[in-house]
């Protein structure tokens, strides 16, 4: 096993550990809260599915990018939510049930908009972009779905005491594990990333990432913690589906996976001084 493979097992088990954590302390209404408030779910799904793929199409036909960056950038619009921000989102102020019913309807919506939106954008670029419902459905239900499941199951099982006490044990595991492998292969992709920089790529990601905090903060309500949820849910994709869809169609080079990598670390810099703002600004009350 070499250590790009254990680098993907450590990132795949700390990113299950953390939905599981996050699926003990929630309860099993809250997975479907955008079905009780289709009206939010809509909001949400546009803001992720819509205006961020939208502002990504453009960016990557306004600037002169190379065709691997160009996949990258729509594989991230396209991209549900990922697996590790319910934790964030909640400690930004997010309501659970509105947290949860975000991921669980997020990740059932990308079985479906996933596949058919790489297919347009693919025919819009006349790049072979795909990637199969059935792909999809796996990564998101190793990574997502059973944990979660597992999770709901498990607190019932277990009462709200013990429940509580293992999901901040297993959480704080997680997020070292997480940190500690994401760090390395960070590392490993560094010369990737800087050569992918030039190009208006760099540009382009921070263009998407605010649009994503920018389109979640209007369509999410009036409610200050659902804001905030849903403006990192829109600004951030998960990796995992991104990168399996940058190397099936560019396997031969490392400028998709960096720059799907580089796009997220554009994201995180955006989000932090985004969240830090949206806590001042509770704290003195304004909207």
């Amino acid at each position: 096993m070499t250590l790009a493979d254990i680098l993907k097992l450590l990132l795949m088990l700390s990113i299950v550990a953390m939905v599981f954590a996050l699926a003990l302390r929630a309860k099993a209404s809250d997975a479907f809260y955008f079905v009780t408030h289709w009206q939010l779910g809509l909001r949400a799904f546009v803001s992720m599915y819509v205006v961020v793929p939208a502002v990504a199409i453009a960016m990557a036909r306004l600037l002169d990018l190379n065709p691997a960056v160009k996949v990258a950038m729509v594989a991230i619009a396209f991209s549900p939510l990922p697996p590790i921000l319910p934790g964030k989102q909640m400690k930004a102020g997010g309501r659970a049930c509105y947290v949860t019913g975000l991921l669980v309807g997020a990740t059932v919506v990308s079985i479906v908009v996933t596949p058919l939106g790489l297919s347009l954008a693919g025919r819009f670029f006349g790049i072979d972009a795909g990637i199969s419902a059935k792909q999809v459905a796996t990564t998101l239900g190793i990574t997502i779905l059973m944990p979660l499941l597992g999770g709901l199951g498990g607190a019932a099982f277990l009462g709200d005491s013990a429940a509580a006490t293992i999901s901040r044990v297993l959480s704080k595991v997680a997020t070292v594990t997480l940190v500690v492998a994401a760090l390395v292969l960070l590392v490993k992709m560094t010369p990737a990333m800087i050569d992918v920089l030039g190009q208006g790529t760099l540009l382009a990601l921070l263009v998407m990432s605010v649009a994503g905090l920018a389109a979640g903060y209007i369509l999410a309500g009036s409610d200050r913690g659902d804001k905030v949820t849903l403006s990192l849910a829109s600004a951030t994709r998960h990796p995992g589906i991104a990168l399996a869809i940058a190397l099936q169609n560019f396997s031969a080079t490392e400028l998709a996976p960096a720059a799907i990598v580089l796009g997220l670390l554009v994201s995180l810099v955006i989000s932090v001084p985004y969240m830090q703002l949206m806590k001042r600004q509770a704290i003195t009350g304004q909207v």
